[in-house]
């Protein structure tokens, strides 16, 4: 799976949701930007669930760094 910086992400997951509505198949665009089809999959998921709010990106959870 190729690596994407967070500020990425919300670009790609809203690309992913573009080429869907075009009528590319899950594996194609998986293959397309080096995504795992998971990915691909939760992400259209969510899409179809929650609306473009969930293709917003968000702040990591999880502790807050001690340093």
């Amino acid at each position: 799976m190729a690596t994407y910086k967070r500020t990425e992400l919300e670009a790609l997951r809203r690309r992913c949701v573009e080429l869907k509505d075009q009528g590319w198949p899950q594996n194609r665009i998986a293959d397309a930007f080096g995504l795992s089809q998971a990915w691909v999959i939760r992400t259209l998921t969510a899409y179809r669930r929650r609306g473009p709010d969930a293709l917003a990106s968000r702040k990591a959870k999880g502790k807050t760094p001690a340093l």
